[in-house]
């Protein structure tokens, strides 16, 4: 029969291992998320040409600290109007985005990024390329 003292032990150490485990993979993760995938000349140009002949369209590669900014193909960054984050955090790489100037402004905030997938509307603003 196990003591008390033993089956805490016991529990401690399951604890401790699956602690480890977790966060082994939450670092493999979140290396993978933050390394931009190699692309050649080639890819670059099949990027390009998926994307749609709208005016303004332009492909999410990132959506960083939880819809807060938002990396386009172009290389673009723009930083999202606060209450607009939440639907933000749901685009993805890929999803094509229609960038126009907007006709009512949010404070600094005077363009629309419009998710090609859900037809939502946000305010954002230019705040620099990655290029």
């Amino acid at each position: 029969m196990r003591t008390r003292a033993g089956c805490s032990s016991v529990i401690v150490a399951v604890l401790v291992i699956a602690s480890a485990t977790f966060s082994q993979r939450a670092a493999a993760q979140e290396a993978d998320a933050s390394a931009p995938a190699p692309r050649s000349a080639a890819d670059s140009a099949h990027w390009r040409s998926e994307t749609p002949s709208v005016f303004n369209a332009h492909r999410v590669t990132r959506v960083i600290n939880e819809g807060s900014h938002v990396v386009l193909a172009d290389g673009s960054i723009w930083e999202v109007y606060l209450p607009d984050r939440p639907a933000v955090n749901t685009w993805r790489p890929g999803d094509v985005l229609m960038v126009r100037e907007s006709s009512v402004s949010q404070g600094e905030y005077d363009y629309t990024l419009k998710d090609g997938r859900t037809r939502g509307a946000v305010y954002a603003r230019l705040v620099g390329d990655s290029n």
